[in-house]
């Protein structure tokens, strides 16, 4: 039957297409009867040979990857009949664009089956051995990715030998697969095979078992391959049985583990992911486009810090209805030889996989392990695997249902063009948690043991660790209790922080007591932040402070800033009458060490200082070198001394409630903010500027003798 005449049926084209292949020899790779057992001499018995002879005249229904094909192909073309009647014209050059991998070869069969009347399909790999030199009529010649990195200008010679044959050049191919450049540029017609839906699917089953199924699952309908429908439909079984079968086979499996939910010490990284739950559910409901969703996210921080844990998570936290993949370029290089073709193709496999199962994440773990191009080694290397990143993050822009997560511990190493606007734009970084974070962190690995118990001490003695830290003290901690046979313990869990280290003495942990109370009334008494967190712990003190609302930045306010900044150093004199060294040390992240920097660029980068107007570029700052001249160091120094005498006064006004937050915070090793502020509100301040609290956090703390310290400044 011509094409001519297909076109011009009157029935749905899948439909029939589907007599077509009922009419056919039937191209399933699992087509064909099974032979029949012969006797010795290689003779059937009587009563097989008639079995046998009754089974070639009996029409067989079509196997599943062939009906599906048929029946999506007549979708693709229901629209486009007069494409389908001109398909073997010698000027149609068209691409049949698929959804899936595993539907390219059976369209390429189907059509070679629709087409067999009218003409003969000719492989376009085959053309520089076979069909060269002289033209060859009633012939099409089918391209399909050939599966190399890239597209080089010997596949535009395959694309002139075809047309040198004068007859239909035709592409198959998915979105992002490697067609010859010049047939995509050159191709009039672009037929698109839908997606599978639950219409197609009961059709299959229908086709193959004679019976349609009662309902399908729509979600569960987008997850069906040609492949899983070979597998799980068969014509001895029934169709509520095939579809039994195939509800079981594409089922996403529910990892075990925490909920998003469920999870602590991720900040805005689970406040977003939290979102994007919310907007996938509402996709899924067909309550919100997908162009309105998220569609990538980029992670960074610490190892350990939880980035893979929080996209595990959040397919948890759909309950089984997005798929997951995890991958990396590590992952991406072992597949098969690890040859440049090998690692794009697994590329393009990782995203053309998301699309068959979506609703999907992907997950790109420790993605700054593929390097910026412009690199000096290797560089034609990292620009194909990085282009083919971007072709594939770009192709998928326009795919419903794919979210894109990739996390790195260095997002100042990736190729620019990744983290450009409509790529992975949304970049949040996951820091070590807090110890409000912590407790949940250890509440999550505890499980059952512990309930009830306070936490907080575990949480003090793991402040500045990650979450896998504390996963392995956990475990370590119910070591311990199992060989003593006895349920896990807090102090189990601190034993197990401090590895043998001592408890810190009395006098050091009332130093910075003061010390990080000290800050914590400058920034509220100046207005510069309120404070989130006081803490102590083995390694130190420390302070999390919330930035107020920005402020016009004059001398007077870095003055301020100064003031905060010598604040911990100016409690210890007041209280102790000497210091320590805890505002200094060789960190350049030291109270003093930064209190300097500041002074020094006010009067050298600012043109608040001696210098007047002359400014240095910070660029070309070298601090040690400035402060070798006297009339700066001196000039530095009476500032620092203007704000330290400051520091001073501003304490001593509020001494009550410079000792009232000292000594709650000795007492407990943990005061946060509605605490501090209970205190301050017994013990009122002096001066005190109520601030709007901001996002953005900074942080001062006394670190192993050393103290490491930052507050808003200016930068």
């Amino acid at each position: 039957m011509s094409l001519i005449v297909l076109a011009a049926s009157t029935r749905p084209l899948a439909e029939v297409f589907l007599d077509r292949l009922r009419n056919g020899a039937g191209f399933s790779r699992l087509a064909g009867e099974l032979p029949a057992v012969e006797d010795d001499e290689g003779q059937l018995p009587d009563g097989d040979r008639d079995d046998a002879q009754r089974r070639r005249t009996k029409s067989s229904p079509p196997s599943p990857d062939a009906a599906a094909s048929a029946i999506l192909l007549g979708r693709a073309f229901e629209n486009s009949r007069d494409i389908l009647a001109r398909l073997t014209a010698p000027d149609m050059v068209a691409i049949i664009q698929v959804a899936g991998p595993d539907l390219v070869k059976p369209i390429r069969r189907m059509l070679r089956m629709l087409l067999a009347s009218d003409a003969t399909l000719i492989d376009g790999d085959d053309l520089a051995d076979r069909f060269r030199s002289s033209p060859t009529t009633n012939s099409v010649v089918v391209f399909t990715d050939s599966g190399k990195s890239k597209v080089t200008t010997k596949d535009d010679e395959t694309v002139a030998a075809a047309m040198r044959l004068r007859c239909a050049v035709i592409g198959i191919a998915r979105p992002g697969d490697r067609l010859p450049r010049a047939l995509l540029r050159i191709a009039e017609h672009r037929i698109v095979v839908p997606p599978m839906d639950a219409g197609v699917v009961a059709d299959v089953i229908e086709a193959v078992t004679g019976n349609r199924p009662a309902s399908i699952d729509e979600l569960t309908a987008r997850r069906v391959g040609v492949n899983d429908l070979a597998i799980a439909v068969r014509e001895d079984l029934s169709a509520e049985q095939a579809l039994a079968r195939l509800e079981r086979l594409v089922e996403i499996p529910i990892e075990s583990g925490p909920r998003l939910s469920e999870l602590s010490g991720l900040g805005q990284a689970k406040v977003y992911c939290m979102q994007v739950a919310e907007a996938m559910r509402e996709y899924l409901a067909g309550t919100r486009p997908w162009h309105q969703c998220p569609r990538g996210l980029l992670l960074s921080g610490p190892p350990g810090t939880g980035k893979t844990s929080l996209a595990r998570a959040l397919c948890r936290e759909l309950s089984g209805s997005v798929s997951f993949i995890a991958t990396s370029y590590a992952a991406w290089q072992s597949h098969k030889t690890g040859h440049l073709g090998d690692v794009t193709a697994a590329i393009r496999e990782t995203f053309f996989e998301a699309a068959r199962r979506k609703p999907c994440i992907i997950y790109l773990d420790e993605c700054n392990s593929i390097q910026a191009r412009g690199g000096r080694d290797h560089d034609a290397w990292w620009t194909a695997i990085v282009n083919t990143l971007l072709e594939m993050i770009d192709g998928f822009e326009k795919t419903e249902g794919v979210f894109l997560i990739a996390s790195c511990n260095d997002p100042t190493r990736l190729d620019p063009a990744l983290v450009r606007a409509g790529r992975l734009d949304h970049h949040i970084e996951i820091e070590l948690p807090d110890v409000p974070g912590l407790v949940g962190i250890f509440r999550t690995h505890l499980g059952s043991d512990c309930a009830g118990a306070d936490l907080r001490q575990a949480a003090l003695a793991a402040r500045g660790h990650t979450g896998a830290d504390v996963e392995k003290w956990t475990r370590i901690a119910r070591e311990a209790a199992h060989k003593e046979k006895r349920a896990v313990t807090v102090k189990d869990l601190v034993d197990a922080v401090r590895d043998g280290e001592p408890d810190w003495p009395d006098d050091l942990r009332w130093r910075v007591a003061y010390h990080e109370s000290g800050h914590a009334i400058a920034h509220m008494v100046l207005g510069i932040g309120m404070p989130k967190s006081l803490s102590i712990n083995g390694n130190g003190g420390y302070a999390e402070t919330a930035a107020a609302k920005p402020q016009v930045p004059t001398r007077a306010h870095l003055e301020d800033l100064l003031a905060t900044i010598l604040a911990g150093r100016a409690a210890e004199q007041l209280k102790f009458a000497e210091t320590t060294t805890g505002s200094g040390g060789s960190s350049a992240r030291s109270d003093l060490a930064r209190a300097t920097a500041l002074a020094l660029r006010m009067e050298t980068s600012y043109g608040f200082g001696c210098l007047g107007l002359v400014t240095l570029a910070e660029d070309y700052l070298n601090d040690g070198y400035l402060l070798m001249t006297e009339p700066l160091r001196s000039a530095t120094n009476e500032t620092l001394k203007r704000a330290y005498a400051k520091t001073l006064a501003l304490l001593e006004r509020n001494r009550h409630s410079l000792d009232a937050l000292a000594l709650a915070l000795f007492a407990s090793g943990y005061l946060d903010g509605g605490e501090i502020d209970a205190i301050v509100a017994r013990y009122p301040l002096e001066s005190a500027s109520a601030a709007s609290v901001l996002p953005r956090t900074s942080a001062s703390s006394i670190q192993n003798g050393g103290a490491a310290a930052s507050d808003p400044a200016l930068r």
